[in-house]
């Protein structure tokens, strides 16, 4: 059976291509283009292996998706992507998985491995 990727991504040319690197990774991968959607397909829900997460979503922000999830203890299930380095950073020295985009493919492929366990 094959894992799920969920990517939570607002320029749509950029999720779609993270959609074909999970999907290359050998992923069931499938987009939301905002942080409200992202937020109803994740509430009260189980996770996907990974979600893949931009920090910077129209409606709700990524980084009240992450709180959400850190609550809930899923944190370890989600990679932060975002082209502000200083936030990357910042989550990175909280323990957060997180990339700054643009992200060499390698790098991509091989966080959403880590993070789904091989």
């Amino acid at each position: 059976m094959k894992k799920k990727a969920l990517v939570i991504e607002d320029d749509r040319d950029l999720a779609n291509l993270f959609k074909i690197v999970m999907e290359m990774s050998g992923f069931e991968a499938s987009t939301i283009h905002d942080g409200r959607q992202g937020l109803e397909a994740l509430e009260g829900q189980v996770l996907p292996d990974v979600v893949m997460l931009d920090m910077h979503l129209p409606i709700v922000s990524g980084e009240e998706i992450y709180a959400m999830l850190k609550k809930r203890g899923e944190e370890r299930r989600v990679l932060l992507c975002s082209a502000d380095v200083q936030l990357v950073e910042r989550y990175r020295l909280l323990g957060a998985n997180a990339l700054t985009k643009p992200a060499p493919v390698d790098d991509l492929q091989r966080a959403v491995q880590e993070i789904a366990g091989g």
